[in-house]
Formats: structure tokens, C-alpha cells, sequence
């Protein structure tokens, strides 16, 4: 078994309980969409949907005509769509998927037994292409939940953060990410890529702050650098902007403002990016 894999189960695991603490993002997450979808009644890929507990399967229904679910937890999937009660529905399906492809090697390495000298390029290479999903699409709009930064950590759990080479390892996986969001989205699709990027565990005021503060207490932690590796929001933003290799095929590219997302023992600070598919050429 995978045991970056495992710590994933695991997380799912331990956060099934936790639906009802997730409703204020699990309605931000559902406007979005809804705003995305318009009229067109089409199909809905979510990347990292794992219990769904930030999505509301059934309600999305009603804008979507598919919903297609990829996580790499098979138990998760069947957890979300059971307690959800849309097990049956044939317009919902799942995928159990690697969405990095590089997953099973990157797991060969030890962070305890690495040292300075060890040369990552090999998976920083396979990182740098894109995974193979073999997923029904392209889909009109797809979604990224929250699963960025848990690619990257186990990037940290399986190298370090210090190694030389960690910084190229963790740009590969975020580029890697969304060029997987937009190569799934067909001709002037949607798509929306939403990250945590700092928590309650590190920022123990976060659930304190009063909502007309939060946005001005986020820009402190982020100039004071708390916040998890490789998700700063205008990081994320500029994947998309300028002279970015994804700048040229996307168009409408839109930040978001950042809200809360309890989850039970802990809350997280939220940050997304919307954006459309240019036509391919």
C-alpha cells in the first residue's frame, strides 16, 4: 500500500464527521458552481472529491446534468455517494484515480533517509508531465477541491521541505495540477481551482476573527509567510496570468475572495480561482 495514500485515508477517515461544521463552505462551493454551470445543464468533473463533505451532490444535480467524481480513496467515494444517498443515481459516477500519475513513485522515497545529495529530477520529470487519467472527457465545467495542497504535502511527507531540489519538485506538481484542470475542460468551459492555505493549527485566531477583519488578517499572515508550502493565492493566480504556458489558452481569469472552512477541530482559510476555457486552436 501507498503510504501517502494511507495518510489520505486516514484524513478522509477522521473528517467523515464532519458535514454539518462544513456548511458555510460547502454553500460557497455550491454557489460558485451554480453561477458556473448557467444554463447550460452540463457535466461536472471534481477533482479530489473525497467524502464530499464540501459538496452537495444533490443540490448540484439540479444545475448538472453528470457528476464525476476522482479521488484516489475508493472508500471515501463510496462514503460520499452512500451518505448522500445518490449511490443509485446514474448521472453521478467515480473514478478511483491518481490525478498526479507519479504518486506510486514518489512514495519510494523516505524523507528520514534523504539527504542533500539525493537527485530528485527523475520525479520532478514525472511531475512535469501530464497523468493519464482516462476519464470521460472533456467535462464543461471542472472543479479542483481543496486537494493542491495535500498533493504537496506529500511531496514534504516523502522528501522534506529542505531539500535542495524541493522548491523544483513542488513548482511541478502546482503546474502539473493545473494544466490537468484545463486540459479537462472542453471549449469555452469553466473551470474552478479552490485551495486551502493556512489553518487554525498555525494561525490559532483564524476562527476569531470577525468577518469584516478576515480578508485583512489573511494579507498579514500571507506577508508574514504563514501559510502552507506552495499555496499562496497570488501564486495560484499567476499559474494563469501573464506569460504563463496557461495563459494563452484560458480567459476570464478571476480571484475570488478567500472565506472559512470549519472542519470540526479545525479551521482552514480558503482561497479560489475561476477562470474559462479559450477554444482550442
Amino acid at each position: 500500500m501507498n503510504k501517502l495514500f494511507e495518510e489520505e485515508f486516514r484524513f478522509n477517515q477522521a473528517s467523515r464527521p464532519n458535514w454539518e461544521s462544513g456548511a458555510r463552505h460547502r454553500e460557497t462551493l455550491r454557489g460558485y458552481l451554480t453561477a458556473l454551470a448557467g444554463n447550460r445543464q452540463g457535466r461536472l468533473c471534481v477533482l479530489g472529491a473525497g467524502n464530499c463533505n464540501d459538496l452537495d451532490v444533490k443540490q448540484l444535480l439540479q444545475v448538472y446534468s453528470e457528476i464525476h467524481l476522482v479521488d484516489v480513496d475508493q472508500s471515501a467515494l463510496d462514503y460520499a455517494v452512500e451518505v448522500q444517498a445518490v449511490s443509485d443515481d446514474p448521472r453521478v459516477f467515480r473514478y478511483v484515480r491518481d490525478i498526479t500519475g507519479a504518486g506510486q513513485e514518489l512514495a519510494g522515497f523516505e524523507a528520514a533517509s534523504i539527504s542533500p545529495e539525493t537527485d530528485l529530477s527523475e520525479i520532478i520529470q514525472q511531475f512535469s508531465q501530464p497523468a493519464e487519467l482516462d476519464l470521460p472527457g472533456p467535462f464543461d465545467e471542472v472543479c479542483s477541491t481543496c486537494v493542491l495542497s495535500q498533493l504537496i504535502l506529500q511531496a514534504v511527507s516523502a522528501v522534506g521541505d529542505t531539500h535542495p531540489q524541493f522548491e523544483q519538485l513542488l513548482v511541478a506538481i502546482r503546474s502539473q495540477h493545473f494544466q490537468t484542470v484545463v486540459d479537462l475542460i472542453i471549449d469555452s468551459g469553466a473551470g474552478l481551482v479552490v485551495s486551502d492555505f493556512v489553518s487554525s493549527e498555525s494561525a490559532t485566531d483564524l476562527k476569531e476573527v470577525p468577518d469584516f477583519q478576515f480578508t485583512q488578517y489573511l494579507s498579514q499572515l500571507l506577508s508574514s509567510r504563514n501559510f502552507f508550502h506552495g499555496v499562496h493565492p497570488g501564486v495560484l493566480f499567476s499559474q494563469l496570468k501573464g506569460n504563463t504556458p496557461l495563459a494563452g489558452l484560458v480567459r476570464n481569469v478571476e480571484m475570488l475572495p478567500p472565506w472559512r472552512w470549519d472542519l470540526g477541530s479545525r479551521q482552514y482559510a480558503v482561497a479560489a480561482i475561476q477562470f474559462h476555457r479559450l477554444p482550442r486552436s
